[in-house]
Order: C-alpha cells, then structure tokens, then sequence
C-alpha cells in the first residue's frame, strides 16, 4: 500500500492524477500481484477523497490491471496459462505494430527509436534493471506510435500494460535484457531498412522465445 508521502497535488484533475499514479505503481511492483487495493485506505493515502479513487479503481479493473472483489479490488497474480495467453495475443498485435512501423515510421521517428535503444543498452551495461524497462517501455510506446492504424495501437497498448509487471521481472535477469536488446536492434535494423517482412520476422521469434521460456519456467509470485 502507497505511504501518504504519495499523495498527489492540486495541479491537475485528482481523477487524473491518481490514475496515473496507480498505472505507475502497478507497474512498477510497487503495488504487487496479490496485493488487496481498499478504496478509502488508498483515498487517505493520495490525500483525496474516495470518489476519484472509486472511479479509478473502476477503470484500472476494466483494463485488466486489477480483479474486483465483494470488498475492493486485488492485484492479479498471473498464472502460466495468463502470461501464455498474453504473449499469444502480443505475438498477433506486436508483429502487425512492427510491419505498419517499418512501412510508416518519419525519419524523425526512426531516430527517436534509435537514441532510445542506445539509452536501453546503457541501462543494461550498468545493471539498472529498472531504468532498462523503462527504457524499453518508451521504445514499445515509440514504435506504436510509428503505426498509423490507431485502432491497432490501442489494442496493443492495452495488451502490453498488463504485461508490464511480468515485464519488469524478466528483465531482472541479464540475460532476458540482451534477448530484448536483440530483439528490439532487430526491429530498429528492419525499419531504418523500410523492410517490414523482416520487423514482423523479428516480434515473432522474441514473443516465441518468450513463450518458450514461460513454458519451461511458469511465473513465480
């Protein structure tokens, strides 16, 4: 549960300053899977009152980050069968992000992506587990937004936010983050050569290595 140090600031709409504190929190960890989320407990804990809280929880619940209870809401725990069935639909939805960017991307936008992937690589030779996702959150969010079907960018940003807790897990391990790095040059390398076969070629064996990997190894909580 957030410490009341947290509490948000009159600077904006409260509804909309929660929301995005709870996304952050969720994930980061720092409101972890089997966690239980009580609207006035949180209310106190923000400095607001419970009607934007309320109506946060709703929406948070909606998009699949949190369960709903008989008595508040509870931080899901993945299941192997969840994280299978995640990375099944990102393998369709990511491929297809990929292909768009690599047909779609400005200039401007290629080189965004490059600077971003060389600030992931810093990350990763520093050992900061927690700057290297957040890194490659921005490169996922920078790739979408080089695709111009905006339908299909918010299909999978809602897929990609429920996989950001299991996200930052995988990366604790060095080996996870070169198999990302691998995988996002890849992305960049087809897209900087307009060679939309080869960025969806690219998705497809990273999200099979993934589901490799949960297959052998089923998430721990």
């Amino acid at each position: 549960m957030p410490g009341s140090s947290r509490a948000v600031a009159p600077t904006e709409r409260l509804r909309d300053q929660v929301y995005r504190r709870m996304r952050e929190e969720l994930q980061s960890g720092l409101l972890e899977p089997g966690a239980r989320l009580v609207e006035l407990q949180l209310a106190k804990a923000y400095g607001v009152s419970r009607t934007p809280v309320r109506e946060v929880l709703l929406q948070l619940a909606r998009e699949g980050l949190l369960t709903p209870q008989e008595r508040g809401y509870l931080v899901p725990v993945d299941t192997q069968k969840d994280v299978v069935d995640r990375l099944e639909v990102r393998r369709l939805l990511d491929a297809r992000i990929a292909r768009h960017a690599a047909l779609e991307a400005t200039e401007a936008e290629i080189a965004a992506l490059r600077k971003t992937l060389e600030r992931q690589r810093a990350a990763h030779e520093a050992g900061r587990a927690r700057v290297f996702v957040e890194r490659n959150t921005e490169f996922r969010s920078a790739l979408r937004e080089a695709c111009r079907n905006a339908l299909l960018r918010r299909c999978a940003t809602m897929v990609d936010d429920v996989f950001q807790t299991m996200r930052g897990r995988l990366h604790e391990t060095a080996a996870n983050r070169e198999l990302t790095l691998l995988c996002d040059g890849r992305i960049l390398q087809a897209l900087e050569q307009r060679d939309p076969d080869a960025a969806e070629a690219a998705v497809e064996a990273f999200i099979d290595a993934l589901l490799a990997h949960f297959e052998a190894d089923p998430p721990r909580v």
